[in-house]
Order: structure tokens, then C-alpha cells, then sequence
């Protein structure tokens, strides 16, 4: 419009401007000619009369032309300007239809509130289905009705901000109260502009409570990792093989104990900490070391500053572009020394059992309870013959004699649900390799934790086949012994004491010269006939002994 009226009042100038040149040119050499040629003063009168009438017929006729000729410009300028206001105000009102969809349809909560009284004008429905007001709701409140009471005296100072400024984003977290009660994390921005005329407040909020919680709970998470990390002495690198740039955990400095202010991060300088056996890793064609596998786990043995061997444990991932052309390398690191040792220290009382249980004349027994795993001494092997290259993790179960079987197993089941049972001692028959019978004596204790739950037995089972033979044969010779010594105290007492009579009635007779003797002779070869038989099955007896 302005261009529009500038050239107006431009082209209105120009023709004013050459019709005041040309009347004047024209007024004063029409004069001059006149004057000059009539001589006649009256004459020069009616002349110079005419010469005005038919100027002013002239300018009159020029003006009309020119005013018709302007009228239609005027017009066209007329309806140019309606036309371009129509399409202002359209676009205005298109414009306006375009910000309250975009205001009421928006995913934040919007409002826009009066700057004097704060009370709201109007709010989206973000704000309302967040919030849980109702737009009736809001028509009787105020922006201090989704502040907390507490946070009032902020609030007024976070405004008094707002008002100095177009535009403003409140740097810090605000807390804004939802009808329920409920209290959200917000981040708050506000725009100071006209809405029906009047200058007022829009305000919009970005709910940042998820988005908190999930930090904070990262950051737990985190706070957990780098605990667990400490706990595990885990470490964590990176190997950029494009740049070549490596870079180190803490944790990694601190198993290698090295001064992370002074170690340079080279290849080499890493690789001559690791111990001359073990630099097996550290080939310069990198892929060749993954091939098909693009993660990789070892354990190495490291050499720190102050010459100390450590083991670590290393699982290093492959990462590759989209041409497979390898371009980073990370990994973890931690310290397993303690594990290593331990495992040595297993080792050797493992081999220290072995050999024990090679010199031992018992079935030694290590039973894992908490892993189900036995160790089977040589006993089992040289005393009952099975073969322990063959792993049987049963073996002694499932060859317990049947009879004896389930007594047995509730009696050792018992104990190892007894927290205060500490030893297991059970004797039973077992079978042998080649089905033989043998009669066993089982020993065993329990280690248990720190609940009482058994986790680990021990025991020995020793073979007493031969004793219990021998003791049957003694008891049995201690019968054939009590059988002898009854038959010497009471079956030769009778015919050795019939001899003793005959023998001094014999002498009594001689003495007296009595000469009938025969039929006490014969009452004496009979007693000891009778003593001879029971001394021969005596004799007997005695040999079946020594042959016991």
C-alpha cells in the first residue's frame, strides 16, 4: 500500500509541476508576441481576453482528460488496495487458524495467561489432559494454582524474569502440581505477545519427570557398574584403528599399575607389559587374529611396574565398517590372580589327594555336593576294581549291596539335612567290580557353610572282608577252645575218675591178698578205652582248629 500511495503522489507532482512550466512559458511569450505585434491597446485587451478564455477552455479540456485518465488509475489503485487487504486479512485470519490448531493440537501443555492478575486466557488440551484440569477448570483458575504453595516465592521471582524479556527458557528444572497432587519435572519456556489486542503471557512446559527418573536410574545403574567394576577389578579400553588413538579406564592404569599421567598409550608400550610368553595378541594384521570370530577371550599373564606377575583375563570385541575393513577394537580387562591362584592351590591339593589316595589301603571319597561332582580315590579302583578312567559320578550309590541300599542312603540323607551332624560313619556290603561281595566300613565328614548347608563330604571306605573273616575263624576257635576245655572238665572227669576208684580198690585187694582181679581188670581197660576215645576226639578237635 505504501508503494502503491508513494507512486500516486509521485506521478500527481510530475504533471502539476510541467503544467505550471508550460502556463507560465506559455502566459508570458503569448504577452510578449502580443505586445509586440498590436500596437492598439484596446484591441490588445479584447486579444489578451480571448488569449485567457480560450487558455482556460484549453487547460479545462486537458484537466477534464487528465482527471478521466487519473480517475481510472485512481480506481485500479482503489481495488488493488481492496484486493490486497482482503488477502492480508485473509492470510492473517489463515495465519491465526494455523497457530490455534497448531497452540490447541500441540503434544505441550500451552497456556496463555494475563500478565497483571496471572489469570489463564486460554490453554491447549496437552495441558488439560496432563494436567487433569478441564478447560472449564482452568477458566476459574491462575497460574499459581499448578504451583506447589511451597515453591510460591520462586515462582514470583522466575516471573519477574519473564516479564523483562520476548523471549525467555528458565535455565532450571521447575515443579509444576497436577490436579491429582501429583508433582512433575518441568522445563519452562515463555513468549511475551498480543493475543486479542492485549499484551499477554504465552507459556509452554516440557515434562522432564520420565526423562529424570530414567537418569537418575542411570546414573544408580552407573554408580552400580563402576561399583561392581571396583568389586570385579574390570577394566575397559578402546583402540581406535583409524586414528590409532587408545584410550584406558582408570581400572585398566590400576591393574597395570602404571601412572596414567606418564605411560604414553602405545602398542608397544602395552605390549611389553605383558609377559614375553604371552604377547601372542598383538599382531599387526589385525583381522588375521579374529578371522570368522569378532570376539576374542584370553588369559594372559602381565608384568606391572614393580615387577609383579598378574593374570588378566581379556575379551576384546572386533568392530568392522560395512566393507568388513576392521576399525575399532574394545575391550575389558580384569584382574583374576586371586582365581589363578586358587586354581593352583585346587591343583595341587587335588594332586596331594591323589597321591594319598594312591598310598592309602582305603576308598577315599571327595564329593562335591553343591556341584554333584566326585572324585574317586585309587582305592576304588585297586581295592574293588572298577575302572575310574570311566567317569561315574554314582558309582558308589548305584553298587551298594540292594538289601543294605536304602538303609544306607537314609541314614547318609539324614545327616546331610542335619545342620548339626558333622560325621557319617555306616557300615554295609558292597559290591565289587567282578560282582564279589565285600563287607565295608564307610567314614565320612561334612563340611558345611554358614547356614549349616552341607556343601562338600569327605570320606573313606575301607574293605573288612579278611577282618571279619578272621574274627568269625576266631570265634569259631573259641567255640571249638570252649568245646575242649568242656569236655576236659566234664567228659574225662567220669572215666579218669572210674579209673582212680578201680586203681586204689585194686591196691586195696592186692594188700588184702584178695586174688579175684579178673572182672576188675576188665572194669579197668574199660575206663581207659573210654578215656583213650575221648582224649582222640580231643586231639581232633585241635587239628580242626589249626585248620580254621
Amino acid at each position: 500500500m505504501k508503494k502503491i500511495k508513494s507512486s500516486s503522489e509521485s506521478s500527481s507532482f510530475k504533471i502539476v509541476f510541467l503544467f505550471a512550466i508550460i502556463s507560465t512559458i506559455y502566459i508570458y511569450t503569448s504577452d510578449y508576441f502580443l505586445q509586440t505585434f498590436v500596437s492598439n491597446v484596446d484591441l490588445l485587451i479584447k486579444l489578451q481576453a480571448y488569449k485567457g478564455i480560450g487558455f482556460i477552455v484549453l487547460t479545462a479540456a486537458l484537466l477534464f482528460l487528465f482527471l478521466k485518465r487519473n480517475f481510472n488509475t485512481i480506481n485500479t489503485y482503489n481495488q488493488q488496495l481492496i484486493d490486497v487487504k482482503e488477502t492480508i486479512d485473509h492470510q492473517l485470519k489463515k495465519a491465526h487458524d494455523e497457530y490455534m490448531f497448531f497452540f490447541n493440537h500441540s503434544p505441550l501443555p500451552k497456556w496463555i495467561f494475563d500478565i497483571e492478575s496471572l489469570d489463564f486466557i486460554l490453554v491447549n488440551e496437552a495441558a488439560c489432559s496432563i494436567y487433569g484440569y478441564s478447560h472449564e477448570d482452568y477458566s476459574s483458575m491462575n497460574l499459581r494454582d499448578i504451583r506447589p504453595t511451597e515453591d510460591m516465592l520462586l515462582m514470583e521471582e522466575v516471573l519477574a524474569i519473564c516479564f523483562k524479556n520476548e523471549r525467555y527458557a528458565h535455565p532450571n528444572i521447575i515443579r509444576h502440581q497436577k490436579k491429582n497432587g501429583d508433582i512433575i519435572q518441568v522445563k519452562v519456556e515463555t513468549n511475551l505477545i498480543i493475543f486479542k489486542g492485549k499484551k499477554v503471557m504465552l507459556a509452554y512446559a516440557i515434562d522432564l519427570t520420565t526423562d529424570m527418573v530414567i537418569q537418575n536410574k542411570l546414573l544408580e545403574t552407573n554408580a552400580k557398574l563402576q561399583l561392581a567394576s571396583e568389586i570385579a577389578n574390570l577394566g575397559y579400553w578402546t583402540n581406535d584403528l583409524i586414528t590409532s588413538k587408545i584410550e584406558w579406564s582408570d581400572k585398566v592404569y590400576c591393574i597395570f599399575d602404571v601412572n596414567p599421567e606418564t605411560f604414553e598409550l602405545t602398542i608397544e608400550n602395552i605390549k611389553n607389559c605383558f609377559h614375553p610368553d604371552d604377547q601372542f595378541e598383538f599382531n599387526p594384521n589385525v583381522k588375521s587374529n579374529y578371522k570368522n570370530n569378532i570376539t576374542k577371550e584370553s588369559e594372559r599373564r602381565i608384568i606391572t611396574s614393580s615387577g609383579t606377575i598378574k593374570w588378566v583375563l581379556e575379551r576384546i570385541n572386533l568392530i568392522q565398517d560395512d566393507t568388513g575393513k576392521p576399525i575399532q577394537l574394545n575391550g575389558i580387562i580384569f584382574d583374576i590372580t586371586k582365581r589363578k591362584l586358587q586354581e593352583q592351590e585346587i591343583s595341587e591339593s587335588n594332586e596331594r589327594f591323589k597321591i594319598i589316595a594312591r598310598a592309602t589301603t582305603e576308598a577315599i571319597i571327595d564329593w562335591d555336593i553343591k556341584n554333584d561332582k566326585t572324585i574317586w580315590g585309587e582305592g576304588f579302583s585297586t581295592i574293588f576294581g572298577y575302572d575310574l578312567t570311566v567317569y561315574d559320578n554314582y558309582l558308589w550309590s548305584n553298587n551298594i549291596h540292594p538289601e543294605d541300599k536304602e538303609k544306607v542312603l537314609e541314614d547318609l540323607y539324614k545327616t546331610i539335612e542335619d545342620p548339626t551332624k558333622e560325621y557319617f560313619n555306616s557300615e554295609f556290603r558292597f559290591l565289587k567290580a567282578n560282582g564279589a561281595i565285600t563287607y565295608v566300613q564307610h567314614k565320612g565328614i561334612f563340611i558345611r557353610d554358614a547356614n549349616g548347608k552341607a556343601t562338600r563330604a569327605l570320606g573313606a571306605m575301607i574293605d573288612e572282608t579278611e577282618t571279619l573273616n578272621r574274627i568269625r575263624k576266631i570265634e569259631q576257635q573259641n567255640n571249638v577252645l570252649k568245646d575242649i576245655a568242656w569236655t576236659q572238665s566234664h567228659v574225662v572227669r567220669a572215666p579218669l575218675a572210674n579209673l582212680q576208684g578201680l586203681i586204689k580198690l585194686f591196691k586195696t585187694n592186692i594188700k588184702s591178698g584178695i586174688n579175684d582181679d579178673e572182672e576188675l581188670i576188665e572194669y579197668i581197660i574199660t575206663s581207659a578205652d573210654k578215656l583213650d576215645e575221648i582224649i582222640r576226639e580231643i586231639v581232633k578237635k585241635t587239628r580242626e582248629i589249626d585248620e580254621l
